[in-house]
């Protein structure tokens, strides 16, 4: 991580113990995320708790149950059905922005999306993404795109999750 653009939020993330690095001491903040482990890291970012959470279909022997079971029991994330969560699926900057959003339990902002590719931003996630970009919690890029169905990097889930903990 070394001289890469997140590298002080990626080290204060974790430090904080709600993200860690692979067992060959690399961090990979290129790397895409999945959507267990961005679930995972708002389970551990935010302190949650939960008696008991939903376990869908496909997370019953899955490494991240009680994290998504937990995240589930706090309205954070929902499933691709009523019984499916897709965990290993990496997580589109769309679906990020919702998880941030219900996670920091902020309000619909009301307003025009201003990114050059917002026509691509999917129905279902335009309040979240508007929500999340006003918060200053999630950007777009240079180019002034959002790249909404792009799968989201390490690196940027510890920013976005870094600033809605802020």
């Amino acid at each position: 991580i070394a001289g890469h653009w997140a590298e002080q939020s990626i080290k204060e993330l974790v430090a904080s113990r709600a993200i860690s690095g692979y067992p060959d001491a690399t961090f990979k903040p290129d790397s895409n995320i999945t959507r267990a482990e961005f679930a995972t890291i708002l389970v551990k970012a935010y302190n949650l708790t939960a008696p008991s959470g939903k376990v869908f279909s496909d997370t019953r022997e899955h490494w991240a149950k009680s994290a998504i079971g937990t995240a589930y029991a706090h309205n954070i994330v929902s499933g691709h059905s009523d019984s499916e969560f897709r965990p290993d699926d990496n997580i589109t900057r769309e679906q990020m922005a919702i998880m941030i959003v219900q996670a920091e339990k902020l309000a619909t902002q009301e307003g025009e999306l201003t990114f050059a590719d917002a026509k691509k931003i999917s129905y279902w996630s335009r309040d979240a993404v508007l929500t999340a970009n006003k918060a200053g919690i999630i950007s777009g890029y240079p180019d002034n795109t959002f790249r909404p169905q792009g799968h989201a990097t390490r690196a940027e889930a510890v920013t976005v999750v870094l600033k809605g903990i802020r």
